[in-house]
């Protein structure tokens, strides 16, 4: 009999403490969370800071399309003399796209100089061949088959190589769509594979949208 007097006295003490500990382990619940929310915060502050230099170079694609000009596209030749003499950005390599028989120097820096004589790898974005996305701009020439001019043909299953002097990566297409010119989503870092991200202009005449084809890396 005094086993269970004792037994439902230490029964009432916790019943009654119960409503407290629900209370206390709710409130550290939501600390945490609060915490975890903030450290997010913080994130994504920290991720649109480092991001404002590219948001601005890829917004600033748009007047380069529209103002571009066949006539200023320069020969193979006096391209790679400027390369050589540093009149260019930093040479990174080559794009060699096979479907649509298109090859070109990658260099860094998507200014409208570098734009008339390659492709160029935006700065800021992820640098060839590394986990993340590596964005590449080039004009949707008049000519055909040079720079972009028909990566309007490319389709899921493609192949796009680009060559470094360290290494060859062959990425696989796998996402091809049309956006706002002011669409930066497609610029989002990727942190588990390693993607590449084509951007041109649509149509070839207009430049009123963004043609833009993803890629991920193939597996050796």
């Amino acid at each position: 009999m005094k086993k269970l007097s004792i037994f439902l006295i230490i029964a009432g003490i916790l019943i009654a403490l119960y409503p407290l500990g629900s209370y206390l382990y709710g409130g550290f619940g939501q600390a945490r969370l609060m915490r975890e929310l903030e450290q997010q915060s913080s994130l994504t502050e920290d991720f649109i800071s480092a991001n404002e230099n590219v948001a601005e170079e890829y917004e600033g694609l748009q007047s380069i399309f529209e103002t571009y000009d066949e006539e200023e596209e320069e020969i193979k030749e006096e391209v790679e003399l400027k390369i050589q003499e540093g009149e260019a950005g930093k040479l990174l390599g080559t794009l060699e796209i096979p479907k649509i028989n298109a090859e070109m120097p990658v260099v860094l820096g998507a200014s409208q100089e570098n734009l008339r004589i390659a492709a160029a790898l935006m700065e800021g974005t992820t640098p060839i061949g590394e986990i993340g996305n590596a964005a590449i701009a080039a004009h949707r020439s008049h000519t055909y088959g040079r720079f972009f001019n028909r990566l309007d043909e490319m389709e899921l299953g493609d192949e796009i190589i680009i060559s470094t002097p360290q290494e060859r990566f062959t990425y696989i297409v796998y996402e091809i769509k049309i956006v706002e010119p002011d669409d930066l989503s497609v610029l989002n870092r990727n942190r588990r594979d390693r993607v590449v991200t084509l951007i041109t202009c649509d149509p070839i005449y207009e430049a009123t949208h963004r043609l833009i084809i993803h890629g991920v890396i193939k597996d050796a």
